[in-house]
């Protein structure tokens, strides 16, 4: 699912940070966060933001579970505008 952050009042890593997400990682252009749904390690939203013309570009999905073959990253994912999981946490995020 993908939606636009207009006008952050914080920079990428602040914004998400406040929002309950942790640094994954940075590459080709995006940073990678996630937020664990429980005390476990999935399920969890994964988003990937890009900052193009002081806007956040979001991407994300829910994983899950791990992948499930060893040097691969496929894994179990939710990534449809048709779940209501995602459409929350996209109108969360974009209300912060």
């Amino acid at each position: 699912m993908k939606f636009v952050i207009e006008n952050p009042k914080a920079s990428v890593a602040n914004f998400f940070r406040r929002a309950g997400y942790v640094f994954q990682k940075q590459e080709n252009g995006e940073m990678a966060f996630v937020r664990k749904l429980t005390d476990q390690p999935f399920p969890r939203f994964h988003l990937f933001v890009k900052i193009i013309d002081w806007k956040f570009e979001v991407n994300f999905h829910i994983d899950h579970k791990a992948a499930s073959y060893e040097g691969t990253n496929m894994h179990s994912g939710e990534y449809g505008k048709d779940s209501e999981l995602l459409k929350r946490e996209a109108e969360r995020l974009m209300g912060l």
